[in-house]
């Protein structure tokens, strides 16, 4: 099947924003559909009950989830083995046949979680506890933290020295990771019109727009990355609030926290510029925890920077033990096979 061999890669950013945003508009309108779906009501004693399920979920209903997340997930594997295979690694403004299949893929999944939730409502959520949805969130902003160190740093601007063998790993996998944390957080939930979701919605279609554009100079366009990280702090905040939850503040001040250490110093912003984040955050903060929170909550602020900081670090120490065990065992059979082979000379 041949395709367009000049079509812009901002022109696929362009269009698929604006798909994006009438996707968003086209969720209110199952608000009057989904009324008629009775509703699991939330069990006393248990936290962080995720609430938009099916009181008597069946078949059909957790079944099609299931089947469409599968097969989304598979296809999109699929693009990006075919797009490493393909590319020579080489980065472009035009889109290869890879992108238009990657893009097809999750255009036509999109649509179809939009039809499941109008005729059976649920998502995966009906098998899986909600901090599963969160964590693969959370493991998407972490790797691109470690990715982006070398870059703007991990810690105000000071960069941490991760091997370049590290770097390269990250490279060829994380396309495999971040697709699937997206589009399992994709199935995770319905397509509930509520302001906390819809926002979620346009993150992930923005994340799987992303992923599709692989090897075009748009993927690695620093402000496009960043805006990639930072809706997750919206849409986290306006679904806490709409569960009507204290966490509200931990999601709030966790990720400004996270922009204040880390993301901003990729952004080329004036010393001042700085200055007065910090200055704001901190004022905020002394505010928030002395006059709408109590002074001992304030652990609130660092609960989901420790979780993403500490993942970092555990990912690179596994990478590292991982690596010196293979160096080891890789110089050992060759070290056996060299002295198998003088033997027999």
């Amino acid at each position: 099947m041949q395709f367009p061999q000049d079509v812009k890669d901002t022109t696929a950013l362009n269009w698929g924003i604006i798909f994006a945003v009438v996707v968003s508009v086209a969720i209110f309108s199952l608000g009057g559909i989904l009324a008629g779906f009775t509703i699991a009501p939330e069990p006393e004693g248990v936290g962080f009950f995720y609430e938009w399920q099916l009181a008597n979920p069946n078949f059909w209903s957790t079944g099609s989830a299931w089947v469409l997340f599968v097969l989304h997930n598979f296809a999109i594997w699929g693009t990006i083995y075919w797009a490493q295979e393909r590319s020579n690694r080489k980065y472009t403004t035009h889109l290869k046949s890879f992108n238009f299949v990657a893009l097809a893929i999750n255009a036509v999944f999109i649509l179809a979680h939009f039809a499941q939730t109008a005729f059976f409502y649920d998502g995966i959520a009906q098998d899986l506890p909600s901090w599963t949805s969160q964590g693969a969130v959370i493991m998407m902003l972490y790797v691109i933290m470690m990715m982006e160190n070398r870059r703007r740093g991990l810690f105000f601007g000071k960069k941490l020295n991760f091997r370049q063998e590290f770097y390269h790993w990250l490279r060829d996998y994380h396309g495999y990771a971040f697709s699937f944390a997206v589009i399992y957080t994709f199935w995770f939930h319905p397509m509930i019109p509520t302001w906390g979701h819809v926002l979620g919605f346009i993150h992930v279609i923005v994340v799987m727009l992303q992923g599709s554009l692989m090897f075009t100079k748009t993927h690695v366009n620093r402000k496009w990355i960043f805006l990639n990280e930072i809706l997750v702090l919206p849409h986290a905040a306006l679904v806490a609030l709409n569960q009507g939850s204290g966490i509200v503040h931990m999601f709030v001040w966790g990720f400004l926290a996270i922009f204040v250490v880390t993301q901003m110093h990729g952004l080329k912003l004036k010393t001042w510029a700085k200055y007065a984040i910090y200055a704001g955050f901190v004022l905020s903060i002394f505010i928030t925890y002395t006059v709408v929170r109590q002074p001992y909550e304030i652990n609130e602020v660092i609960r989901i920077p420790m979780i993403d900081y500490l993942m970092i670090f555990m990912t690179y120490g596994l990478w590292w033990m991982v690596a010196f065990v293979s160096n080891r065992v890789d110089r050992l059979f060759s070290g056996g096979q060299s002295q198998m082979t003088a033997a027999g000379d």
